[in-house]
């Protein structure tokens, strides 16, 4: 895709800016980040602002998601969560600790309700390898658009490529559930092998039934 087709786009759509929450990955002399990727994001013809907090605890966690659910944070409509994972939850801080862990019920506990027009997307190993019942239930309670991450252990620099990707295509459709099957499908259609390699996945809000 030539650059100039995002920015064609973009510029017939609203920025949506990031609000990111990252932990400390290993050392923290020698720790990776993401937050040169969304800084590039952000000095690109896209100008895709950012918010970026580094996490080690639940209280920190919990803080942070309060924060980004508050009106005044309504122009950064996509959660990313830059954590370790596994299978229905996500790590962050001193691994070694039980309190260190979040499961997406406590997650979908502190959002309730509180994620209409947003996306959450998990920048994280295995944390979506869940039923897409168990999705689908997190989106309804959440109230988010959608959902997106990983089902299973990923490479952090092409997991961080393919994020770099979603963060770019959402700036290209109305935030809506069909702007973002738009997004799903071209996602698909440009970047498939590697969808298919790292386990993403996008779960959408389904259609209300009358």
């Amino acid at each position: 895709m030539l650059l100039r087709d995002y920015t064609l786009a973009h510029a017939r759509t609203k920025v949506r800016g990031i609000f990111c929450l990252e932990t400390d990955w290993s050392e923290v002399r020698t720790s990776p980040s993401v937050e040169p990727m969304l800084a590039l994001l952000k000095s690109s013809p896209l100008a895709i602002p950012f918010v970026h907090r580094n996490v080690v605890t639940i209280d920190t966690l919990d803080y942070y998601l309060k924060k980004w659910t508050q009106r005044r944070h309504d122009d950064f409509p996509i959660l990313y969560l830059a954590f370790h994972g596994i299978e229905g939850e996500v790590q962050f801080g001193d691994l070694r600790r039980r309190s260190a862990r979040v499961s997406l019920d406590q997650l979908e506990e502190s959002l309730r309700g509180r994620c209409a027009g947003r996306v959450i997307h998990f920048g994280c190993c295995q944390t979506l390898g869940v039923s897409q019942r168990r999705l689908r239930k997190f989106i309804e309670e959440t109230g988010a658009l959608a959902v997106s991450g990983y089902e299973k252990d990923i490479d952090w620099v092409r997991s961080a490529m393919l994020d770099f990707t979603l963060f770019a295509s959402i700036q290209q459709n109305t935030m809506t559930v069909s702007g973002l099957r738009a997004v799903q499908r071209r996602m698909q259609l440009r970047q498939g092998r590697e969808i298919r390699s790292l386990a993403f996945r996008m779960a959408l809000r389904e259609p209300r039934r009358v």
